[in-house]
């Protein structure tokens, strides 16, 4: 069975895409539809992509294509409710990370996917990484219990005028705490996070946020653009009893700390790194924003629950507002989980 998919949003990186999913035709996709508001660049897309048909409006899709099968949406933010709801009622959908612009509104598309009985992922994509899954192998390898996760995640910044994607908060915090999340296997329960901000740019440009999670664990996640507007990092460190394995996205290198030892060499006693491992990941894999799109194809298709459920990208985009929300108050926000009760697509 091959799938016939509509790309809404063919921006920056909606051109990636419309560009993985080109590639995928006579494999898993029948027939690649594209859909822009900038109906030349519509058609620019589907021309350079060899797409069957471009539209330049979701309700011209719905009503011209009949039997679609799945859409990929990666439309600014701020659109994502409006958009993703009137396809989730006919079709299954990955929307690009964060759910919404708001719980609300991220919860409202959770339960139409869910009665309607729809496929329905956020596009996560650090899930799919290869270097995550490595550090996740080494882990359970570990068989440690993870106590902390810290993770940062800076520039380049500054944000600049462009607002339809939100703050530093919804761009980039809601990676990591969708990773740390997944490290630590809990929802967590209370954040206390400030926020900085500038005359410029009318959301927050820096986010640090603590989130504690049950059987004392925490997390202290770090997203900034303030920053020079070429200086980027991406890092995350996992801490057990005895170790502490760090990731560097961009270097593709982990570093595992075994701690130190301390020995007697005449008359001075020193300490020196017991083991310390490090290692460079090639990326010899396929890109991770493939992993992640043939993942929703497949779950399209088989009728199963993708890697990355909605559910998931909901719990991202709460914890997120909720540091925002404690950021604001300047207290420690508690954080209930009760709204999520028998919400599972399959």
């Amino acid at each position: 069975m091959s799938l016939n998919v509509a790309v809404i949003g063919v921006g920056r990186w909606g051109r990636n895409h419309v560009r993985i999913i080109s590639s995928l035709k006579g494999k898993i996709v029948n027939r690649l539809i594209v859909v822009d508001v900038d109906v030349e660049r519509a058609r620019e897309v589907s021309r350079t992509y060899s797409a069957d048909s471009y539209y330049s409006s979701v309700e011209e899709l719905i009503s011209r294509e009949k039997d679609l099968d799945a859409a990929i949406v990666t439309v600014p933010t701020v659109y994502h409710y409006h958009v993703v709801k009137p396809l989730l009622r006919e079709h299954d959908v990955f929307v690009e990370k964060p759910l919404a612009e708001t719980p609300e509104q991220g919860l409202e598309l959770v339960r139409v996917a869910y009665e309607n009985g729809r496929v329905f992922t956020v596009g996560h994509i650090e899930r799919f990484n290869p270097i995550v899954g490595v550090a996740e192998r080494l882990i359970k390898r570990k068989g440690r219990e993870i106590l902390a996760f810290e993770a940062k995640r800076l520039g380049p910044g500054p944000a600049g005028n462009y607002t339809l994607n939100l703050g530093v908060g919804h761009d980039l915090l809601v990676h990591d705490v969708d990773i740390a999340n997944f490290f630590l296997r809990e929802k967590p329960m209370r954040v206390y996070a400030i926020a900085f901000h500038n005359s410029t740019f009318p959301y927050e440009i820096e986010v640090q946020a603590l989130f504690e999670y049950p059987g004392g664990r925490a997390a202290h996640l770090t997203a900034s653009w303030r920053t020079s507007p070429v200086y980027k990092h991406r890092s995350f460190s996992v801490r057990t009893e005895d170790s502490v394995i760090t990731v560097d996205y961009i270097l593709r290198r982990i570093s595992i700390d075994n701690g130190v030892e301390s020995f007697q060499l005449d008359d001075l006693k020193t300490s020196v790194h017991s083991e310390m491992i490090n290692m460079e990941i090639s990326y010899l894999q396929e890109e991770p924003l493939k992993l992640e799109l043939l993942d929703f194809l497949e779950a399209v298709k088989n009728r199963r629950e993708p890697r990355v459920s909605a559910v998931d990208g909901y719990i991202a985009l709460k914890c997120v507002f909720k540091a925002l929300e404690s950021s604001k108050k300047m207290t420690p926000v508690e954080i209930t989980w009760e709204e999520l009760e028998g919400l599972s697509m399959f």
